[in-house]
């Protein structure tokens, strides 16, 4: 048998394989040679592969598929003839059955002569290229010479023509010699180097060619005989031969090995004596004698596994497979013997090595089992047969073992499983809907081959009643908590050691407009922004250090400004170590907007609604401080309003407060919004003047409150009053001496005596 051409998937050549049986003078087979050629070799065909015909002619083989297996062209070998594009008429006709001569004109376009032949033993087709032009060349030269002399060589036309003749026959007959040469010789040697680009030229170029493939094919029959001699040799099984007297004819080296005994030893030994053991030669040459005249016993044909005898007087298992071959009346063996030693430990270790897995499988606490890749039970557990006593499994489908209730329920899980997914779902009750109302766990497991391929899956139950059972327990109680907390008025939640919100009570709405669930999982800077988060990083970090802390904060929600007091109390576990923080928050808005009005009311004059001597006292250090840092002067006047004692005594102390009411509004109406202006006490006031580049500043501002307080005149229970006021005044530059806001008001208190002193309604600067 011949093969196909095929590609060899290892090295990606393209080979032709071969067999060819060996037969003995019977016609039965001996054995089998198996060959491959490597097509894209160049002595493939020895020199068949580098014929040209002419200049550019050439020989190629293809199929009777249009294959090609030859070409000059290596890269066409193992594509159709077609395969580049074009078409030729006499590859197409070749193809289709056609032998014999033609001529065509290929893809290229190059008109030429074709030659095709089949052989016999094979599909192939062995096909000639031959370049129309040249094949003719020296009969047009001919023709040409001919017509350019036929006039005037007329009268030698019939002496030239028999001498062309002659001349042209003449390698015809050099030719002729050299076959009946070659028929005497005992190897063949080519007719010439060259040949001349004629017929005569192809015809020996064609001869030399099919000679040589002869002589090619005689070398590689040799080579092949001797190869297979070698690979007997050097083949990894023992092979031993034994003739038509049961004695051995052949041992090759790992028949050494094995059996301890060199080929000088064992050739010409008898089998028996030599591998047979003692107990069992009696039957043996019993059988040997049967087969030796019949060609037949119980292990001809057969692969067996026996015990043989080793040199040093033990036996061996060993594999062994006979071949019988007759010859004259007698038959002949070819054995090949493997030692199976080595295997069967394997084997014994992998029996030991089930049985562990068995073991451990059957006291694993759960429900184990394995299904091939049609949902067939090939393996369950101990505890799996116990859940379910008096059922079979092994060799059913799951689909027999599960009611029609149950399995649709599990079947999408296997589907999934054998599409290589690692799926765990729960499942109520067992295999029937009629079982206990058991809670299942199960788990199934891809069961992957070498190959990558999911050759079914592993199925894992576990019973979960019990965990179940704790869950709803653990949840009912959970609800508790969280009714209990989302009906408290304070914003509760914990965060575990990552600061992760594992709780939060239904408060949040009203904090965060949030639902609670949204929270679950997320970080608390994930959830409060950055800004916030900063403030109280150090707190959650300090309560996971074990430390518990309180904290007011203001955050605006709904547009409105809410204050806050949130508690930091960290969860200790069993041994101690912080898991967690418990974060508790109040509204406390009502009780600090309480508390700013009591601290305002402590700041201000009820009476004029101006700063008191309280807020002089903490304001007036921090703008002496600005001061000096900005560089900038200041002023400090001191005021009175110029007989305010007889408006008292004359109108009453409800006039004198309507004075001082009206007196406050035309201040503050004289000043910056940025300027402090002070009720100090009585008809004491002080302003104090920022940012200013000198004193004539300060002059200009305490003259427009002059101004202001003389005119017009106040209106006291309709009543007119002519009101003045006297003014002393302090400058305070950065250069001026350190001083304290009690010496700058005392200096100003002197500059107003000065001012009363000079006659009321004026003011005058401290020295």
């Amino acid at each position: 048998m011949i093969s196909q051409p095929v590609r060899n998937r290892s090295r990606g050549v393209a080979q032709v394989l071969m067999t060819q049986p060996v037969h003995d003078a019977s016609g039965n087979i001996v054995y089998v040679i198996n060959g491959q050629i490597t097509l894209e070799k160049p002595n493939f065909l020895g020199d068949l592969a580098g014929l040209k015909f002419g200049k550019t002619g050439y020989v190629f083989i293809t199929n009777t598929n249009g294959i090609v297996i030859d070409s000059p062209r290596k890269g066409r070998i193992l594509k159709h003839v077609d395969a580049e594009g074009g078409h030729n008429e006499a590859t197409t006709r070749a193809v289709a059955g056609f032998e014999g001569t033609t001529d065509a004109v290929n893809r290229l376009g190059v008109h030429a002569l074709y030659a095709f032949k089949q052989t016999r033993q094979t599909n192939w087709i062995i096909g000639t290229h031959y370049p129309y032009n040249e094949a003719f060349a020296d009969l047009r030269r001919v023709e040409q010479l001919t017509s350019m002399g036929a006039l005037a060589l007329s009268l030698l036309v019939g002496g030239l023509a028999l001498l062309l003749l002659r001349r042209q026959l003449a390698p015809l007959g050099r030719l002729h010699e050299h076959m009946l040469a070659t028929q005497a010789a005992a190897r063949y040697v080519p007719l010439q180097a060259e040949y001349p680009p004629d017929e005569l030229g192809d015809l020996a170029r064609s001869f030399d060619l099919l000679m040589t493939e002869r002589q090619s094919a005689r070398e590689q029959l040799e080579a092949s005989e001797n190869y297979l001699r070698e690979v007997l040799r050097h083949a990894g099984d023992a092979f031993v031969a034994i003739d038509g007297q049961a004695r051995i004819s052949e041992w090759n080296h790992q028949a050494e090995v094995i059996f301890g005994h060199s080929r000088e030893q064992a050739m010409g030994q008898s089998l028996t004596e030599l591998m047979v053991p003692a107990a069992m030669r009696p039957g043996c040459q019993a059988g040997m004698a049967e087969f030796l005249h019949s060609g037949v016993g119980p292990l001809v044909g057969k692969r067996r596994e026996i015990d043989a005898l080793h040199r040093d007087g033990h036996t061996i298992p060993v594999e062994l497979s006979i071949a019988a071959m007759k010859v004259g009346d007698h038959f002949i063996a070819h054995a090949f013997l493997r030692c199976i030693s080595e295997r069967q430990a394997a084997e014994e270790r992998i029996a030991a090595s089930r049985k562990l897995l068995q073991d451990i499988a059957d006291n694993m606490p759960s429900l184990v089992a394995r299904l091939d890749s049609s949902m067939r039970y090939t393996f369950v557990n101990a505890h799996f047969q116990k859940a379910f006593p008096g059922r079979s499994f092994i060799g059913k489908a799951m689909q027999e073992v599960y009611d029609e209730a149950e399995f649709p329920i599990v079947e999408p899980w296997a589907r999934k499983a054998l599409s290589g997914e690692r799926v765990t779902f729960e499942k109520q009750g067992g295999m029937h809907s009629s079982y206990s109302e058991t809670r299942f766990e199960i788990t199934y497991i891809p069961d992957w081959d070498a190959d990558g391929r999911v050759r079914g899956f592993f199925s894992m139950s576990f019973d979960i009643t019990e965990r179940k059972r704790i869950e709803n327990a653990i949840a009912a109680n959970e609800a508790k908590l969280r009714g209990i907390t989302d009906n408290l008025p304070a914003l509760v939640a914990h965060l575990d050691a990552d600061q992760r919100f594992t709780f939060v009570n239904g408060e949040v709405r009203e904090w965060w407009g949030k639902e609670p669930a949204s929270l679950i999982g997320h970080t608390m800077r994930e959830m409060v922004g950055e800004m916030f988060y900063a403030r109280v990083q150090p707190m959650l970090q300090r309560a996971l250090a074990g430390e518990r802390l309180e904290l007011e904060s203001q955050r605006t929600v709904d547009g409105a400004l809410r204050d806050a007091h949130s508690i930091f109390a960290p969860e200790f576990d069993a041994e101690g170590a912080v898991v967690g923080v418990f974060v508790m928050t109040i509204n406390i808005t009502e009780l600090k907007t309480a508390q700013r009005k009591l601290a305002l009311q402590a700041r201000v004059d009820s009476l004029t609604q101006l700063a008191n001597r309280v807020a002089f006292n903490e304001t007036m250090p921090l703008m002496l401080a600005r001061s000096k840092r900005s560089g900038d002067a200041l002023a400090v006047m001191y005021l009175d309003i110029d007989h305010f004692k007889a408006i008292n005594d004359s109108l009453g102390h409800a006039a004198g407060d309507e004075v001082l009411c009206e007196f406050a509004r035309r201040l503050e109406a004289s000043v910056r919004t940025t300027d402090l202006v002070v009720r100090l006490a009585g008809d004491e006031f002080v302003v104090v003047l920022e940012n200013l580049s000198g004193p004539e500043v300060a002059s200009a501002v305490a003259q427009k409150i002059v101004v202001q307080v003389a005119r017009p005149v106040f209106n006291v229970h309709d009543q007119p009053l002519s009101i003045t006021t006297s003014i002393g005044i302090v400058f305070h530059s950065h250069t001026s001496p350190p001083t304290t806001p009690a010496e700058l008001l005392a200096r100003a208190d002197g500059a107003l005596y000065a001012a009363k002193a000079a006659g009321r309604n004026r003011f005058e600067f401290a020295a």
